[in-house]
C-alpha cells in the first residue's frame, strides 16, 4: 500500500504521481508550507489540458464537500460543508490567503467548466472568503455579462474559453457567456448571503439584463457596466 506523502518528499515527486492532500492537510500544522508544496506541484505539468496540484486540490476539496454534510442557509441554494472542521479550517485559510493569486484561475475554471452540478459550485464557494477572489469572480461574471451581445459567435465565446482553459476552436457548446454569467450569478448571490459583499458588489450590480425602464413604460439601455474597484 503507498505510503502518504509529506511537505518533504513532496518535491520528489515524478510526473503523474498523486499527492494525499489529507494527509498534507492533516499532518502539517505550517499552513505557507503546504501553500508552498501546492505551488510548487504546479511546475510540474507543463500541459495546460492536464490538471497540476492545484486543480486536483480543487478536486479533492469537491470530493470532500460532496461526501460531507448538507449546509444550507437558503433553501434556493443548497450547498455542504465537509465533516471535518479542523480540515476546512485550514482549506480556508490555504485557499484565500496562502494560495492566493495562483488559485484564482483554477476557481473560476472549476466554475466555468462545472456546467451540469451548480450545487457543487455552492460548496466551493462557502469555502471562498477573501475580497480578492471575491471580486475576481465578479469582474469576471461582468466579463461574461458585455459578451452575451456579441454578434459573432466565436468573438462571443472567446472570453469564456480563455477562463475554461479551452482551445478557440473547442465547440461552443460549454462556452455560452450567457450560461457562464448565470452560474457567477448564482455563486455570488450565494456569498452575498453567507457574508457581507457590499463593498465589492450590490444585488443591483450583479442583474443579468442591461436595460431599465423609463416613466411611461418605454426602456432606455444602461452604459455598459465594469466592476467597481475594491
Amino acid at each position: 500500500m503507498a505510503q502518504p506523502y509529506t511537505i518533504k518528499d513532496f518535491s520528489e515527486l515524478e510526473k503523474g504521481e498523486l499527492l494525499d492532500l489529507e494527509s498534507l492537510f492533516k499532518k502539517e500544522d505550517d499552513l505557507e508550507a503546504i501553500a508552498t508544496a501546492l505551488l510548487e506541484g504546479t511546475f510540474k505539468a507543463y500541459d495546460l489540458q492536464k490538471k497540476d496540484s492545484l486543480d486536483r486540490f480543487l478536486d479533492f476539496l469537491e470530493f470532500k464537500v460532496k461526501t460531507g454534510r448538507p449546509h444550507i442557509i437558503n433553501l434556493a441554494y443548497p450547498a455542504m460543508r465537509m465533516v471535518d472542521r479542523e480540515l476546512e479550517r485550514k482549506v480556508i485559510q490555504v485557499l484565500n490567503y496562502h494560495l492566493f493569486p495562483d488559485i484564482i484561475l483554477r476557481i473560476l475554471k472549476f466554475f466555468t467548466r462545472n456546467v451540469h452540478n451548480s450545487d457543487a459550485n455552492l460548496s466551493i464557494a462557502f469555502l471562498i472568503e477573501a475580497d480578492e477572489l471575491i471580486k475576481a469572480i465578479y469582474d469576471t461574471f461582468v466579463l461574461f455579462r458585455n459578451d452575451i451581445f456579441v454578434t459573432d459567435p466565436n468573438r462571443r465565446t472567446l472570453n469564456v474559453k480563455r477562463i475554461q482553459q479551452y482551445p478557440p476552436t473547442k465547440d461552443n457548446t460549454h462556452s455560452s457567456p450567457l450560461d457562464a454569467a448565470c452560474r457567477l450569478k448564482y455563486i455570488l448571490e450565494f456569498i452575498a448571503i453567507k457574508q457581507r459583499t457590499d463593498h465589492i458588489y450590490t444585488a443591483q450590480d450583479i442583474l443579468l439584463t442591461t436595460f431599465k425602464s423609463r416613466p411611461g413604460g418605454s426602456f432606455r439601455p444602461l452604459p455598459r457596466l465594469s466592476s467597481r474597484p475594491l
